[in-house]
């Protein structure tokens, strides 16, 4: 078992099937290493057929053999063998009981590693980083911080790891008070002179929108680390500082493909779309290769022009430089072909990667896209699939989805999928859900309910949902109503010339002229206009 020991995985695998072969029985020490070999090769679904080998043997007694075949199910995510092996385990050391923890803790099974963690008689840091790592990585930092506590109380201090996993995780939750705290300990400790928690640092201050906090940190930091510069231009991004983010990229002394690919984000996000494809051409110039989140950014910029193109040549490039393509990418080449009305092509991207898409974006894509241009029976076709799938849907899903029974006329369906948002899915609803139930009531001249779903909603409706309403006024000729949706939309908006016209339209189709004239004489009075080619909604 030499060449296992040496780190000759593969090698070492194929002597211990020809020491089989030639019938030389192994003993622990060999079980050792040719588990260690497998682990390292990702060999998991030898578990079971090692096990029975074991068995055979006579060798599970040995609590280092034992313990390595445990970490091969845990590895498999087979955590009931696991659990089931452990169980019957005549002997555990600390390690048997850290990997049992650390199973359950990456497969996000938090309250059963916590299970695990109380019975462990000698705790190490080990088990106390896996359990604090556990929680952090289910977002629940009050449960890792009080662990935490506890842990100092034992004498054991954390390492730098531990700490910039929690400055990390108070970055993503917006917990400025807590990830100060921690940036204190890294101060005592030392840890804030190692670069990867400087830079971790001032990602925390930029995500919690302490920018100031986060330049000086910065200022502070290591100028040679390329990671401090990228998690500054992030940071500046997130906080649409795209002009303060450009000129921080131009003076980088050496740039990655983080550095424009943050750049380049800033770009699309913000609406200007020219200077983020300039920017990546540019990027292509000088040889640096992009990566699936740059492609995004490409992606999407190009989807907001709406040049196909472009949009074409972006995705023969993704596949000639074998650019993997994430459920993110999948999702916004399918977006960029919707929005460039190459519903086909939309289609054609995601029957591709239909089958291995775990995530909910590419069929956020789909559906939106095709109730977009009006394919309402396809669109609500694919989301019942994805429900088969068991791929669980967000807001955007459901937007996609009211929008389809919109145009469907579907107005006891559309009904159904919004009150199953809370009901079976824990959605809350937002106010472009309402908007879409408003416009679906409105098309199908349920004007009255359309109104008293205003009246319910949690929020105050803006502009669009008063607009929405008083159009469908107008379409079905519902004066009261309409009078009552043009004083909200007053209310609301009161410059809005737009909305007085499309009132004193509905006086006038309903041979009020009187009224019609007094809405005209009121809206000259005040001075309101409606804008050359403005739409009477909104």
């Amino acid at each position: 078992m030499g060449l296992i020991q040496k780190g000759f995985w593969s090698d070492g695998i194929w002597v211990f099937r020809d020491m089989r072969y030639f019938g030389v029985g192994p003993n622990e020490v060999t079980m050792v290493n040719v588990i260690s070999a497998y682990l390292h090769c990702g060999g998991i679904k030898v578990d079971k057929m090692l096990h029975g080998l074991m068995l055979k043997i006579g060798v599970m007694d040995f609590v280092h053999v034992s313990t390595n075949l445990l970490h091969l199910y845990c590895l498999g995510g087979c955590l009931k063998d696991a659990r089931m092996l452990f169980n019957v385990m005549p002997e555990k050391n600390v390690i048997s009981w850290n990997v049992m923890l650390n199973g359950y803790s990456k497969a996000g099974l938090v309250d059963l590693a916590k299970d695990v963690f109380e019975q462990i008689v000698d705790k190490d840091v080990v088990s106390w980083g896996t359990i604090i790592d556990g929680y952090l990585q289910a977002a629940r930092l009050n449960d890792a911080v009080e662990i935490y506590r506890d842990m100092l109380y034992t004498g054991l201090r954390p390492n730098d790891v531990m700490i910039v996993d929690f400055i990390s995780t108070c970055g993503q939750m917006m917990s400025n008070f807590e990830g100060r705290q921690f940036h204190g300990v890294a101060v005592k400790m030392g840890f804030d002179l190692l670069d990867f928690i400087q830079a971790t640092i001032i990602h925390f201050y930029a995500a919690c929108g302490e920018v100031d906090l986060a330049r000086l940190q910065f200022e502070v930091g290591n100028k040679d680390h390329v990671a401090c510069w990228n998690a500054l231009i992030a940071g500046l991004v997130r906080n649409r500082k795209i002009d303060e983010a450009r000129n921080l990229f131009d003076q980088m002394p050496a740039r990655d493909v983080f550095s424009w690919s943050s750049m380049i984000s800033g770009y699309s996000q913000s609406e200007q779309p020219d200077l983020a494809l300039e920017l990546f051409h540019e990027m292509l110039a000088i040889g640096v290769k992009p990566n699936e989140i740059t492609m995004v950014s490409v992606v999407s910029s190009i989807a907001t022009l709406g040049t196909l193109k472009e949009g074409r040549w972006a995705h023969d490039y993704i596949c000639k430089n074998s650019i993997p393509l994430n459920d993110n990418l999948s999702a916004a080449l399918i977006d960029m072909y919707a929005k460039c009305a190459s519903v086909n092509d939309a289609l054609e991207v995601f029957n591709q990667i239909r089958e291995k898409a775990v995530d909910v974006s590419p069929w956020n894509a789909i559906i939106c896209g095709l109730a977009m241009h009006g394919h309402a029976q396809l669109s609500l076709h694919i989301f019942s699939d994805m429900l088969r799938q068991n791929i669980k849907p967000n807001s955007i899903t459901f937007i996609g989805v009211l929008s389809a029974c919109c145009h469907a006329g579907l107005v006891e369906a559309g009904e159904q999928h919004f009150q199953s948002m809370t009901k079976l899915y824990n959605v809350k609803p937002n106010i472009k859900h309402y908007g879409c139930m408003v416009d679906l009531f409105g098309r199908a001249g349920r004007l009255k309910e359309a109104e008293e779903l205003i009246r319910s909603m949690p929020m105050e409706a803006d502009i669009i949902i008063w607009g929405t309403l008083l159009a469908a006024c107008r379409t079905h000729g519902n004066t009261e109503i309409g009078e009552r949706a043009a004083e909200n939309l007053a209310r609301v908006e009161p410059s809005h010339g737009p909305s007085r016209v499309l009132l004193s339209n509905i006086y006038a189709d309903a041979g009020k002229w009187d009224d019609a004239f007094l809405t005209r004489q009121a809206m000259q009075s005040r001075g309101l206009t409606r804008t050359t080619a403005y739409s009477g909604v909104v």
